[in-house]
């Protein structure tokens, strides 16, 4: 029932990848048992570190799949809404340091495979994130030929609500797609692969292995034992602190930010400005700049009075 509803979602064109590695952790709670309203309470509510907002928008999305399978099966609960409150809640992301990347990608090489791939498919997704601000699937979709290496760009296409773009990258970040292309296509026997970032054997990198590798590698941000102060880091926050590291890099170099902002936010394939403005996290550094500026326009006040 929950691949019908998924598929159906997105049939409909809903990006619903969240959603659907949602259910399918459910199914896994579940471990066979019958869905109910209780079992949705407990698993959303399940593991450690997770905000409210987080456990409310995993009840409802299995509340939303009730919905569906009542529908076509009226033995299946429908369960009520709310019963866990808003799901709007701003999480705060973890915004990486470059050092913090740099750290998971030499651990993502660990997650080993024969070949080889695994690890080092997860240590490029990390680095292309970090680097270019792209969504999860964004970058997992990206096949060879989105690569230019002659002009520098990569082409995102059928992304969030079936918009593509053309982004430059830096030739630093050119050079590294080139490579790993490059070394990666001498271990996949020959055959050309389906997809940019692969795992082992040459298939595809899926989002619920990238994701799964991923909550092994994070620890080494603080050690085993020990346990994050708050949300545990997500791959998805690397696109938040490509954000935040990008503000940071212009006012550095002098530039206007609030003019720069509409291009910030079409490079990262936001249709609103304000949705862009959602990712910037008020990280020490960035308060340091807001103050200075604060500071320096009191001053230019002060002198006109």
């Amino acid at each position: 029932m929950a691949s019908r509803y998924i598929e159906y979602k997105q049939a409909l064109g809903f990006d619903f990848a969240g959603e659907a590695q949602r259910l399918r952790a459910f199914a896994a709670f579940l471990g066979g048992d019958d869905a109910t309203e209780e079992s949705a309470l407990a698993w959303a509510c399940s593991g450690a570190g997770h905000p409210r907002s987080y456990q409310a928008q995993r009840y409802e999305t299995v509340r939303r799949f009730s919905g569906f399978a009542h529908a076509l099966d009226p033995a299946f609960p429908a369960m009520r809404p709310g019963l866990l409150g808003r799901t709007s809640d701003r999480v705060v992301p973890y915004i990486y340091s470059e050092e913090d990347v740099c750290l998971l990608m030499r651990a993502a090489l660990s997650e080993g495979s024969p070949d080889g791939l695994r690890g080092k498919g997860l240590s490029f997704l990390i680095g292309l994130m970090w680097s270019c601000g792209l969504r999860i699937g964004e970058a997992l979709g990206l096949e060879d030929a989105d690569f230019d290496a002659h002009a520098g760009t990569l082409a995102v296409r059928d992304s969030k609500f079936g918009s593509s773009r053309t982004i430059p990258v830096s030739p630093g970040t050119a050079e590294r797609i080139a490579g790993y292309v490059e070394g990666r296509s001498g271990k996949a026997g020959g055959r050309a692969p389906a997809r940019m970032i692969v795992s082992a054997g040459g298939r595809p990198l899926s989002r619920d292995s990238a994701e799964g590798m991923f909550s092994e590698i994070r620890w080494t941000l603080i050690g085993r034992g020990e346990a994050f102060s708050g949300r545990r880091p997500r791959l998805h926050d690397l696109r938040h602190s490509f954000c935040v590291s990008t503000l940071l890099r212009w006012h550095a170099e002098g530039e206007d930010v609030n003019a720069m902002m509409p291009y910030l936010s079409a490079y990262v394939g936001h249709r609103r400005l304000s949705d862009t403005y959602w990712y910037l996290t008020g990280v020490p550094e960035l308060m340091a700049v807001a103050a200075d500026s604060f500071r320096r326009a009191m001053r230019m006040e002060a002198d006109r009075a």
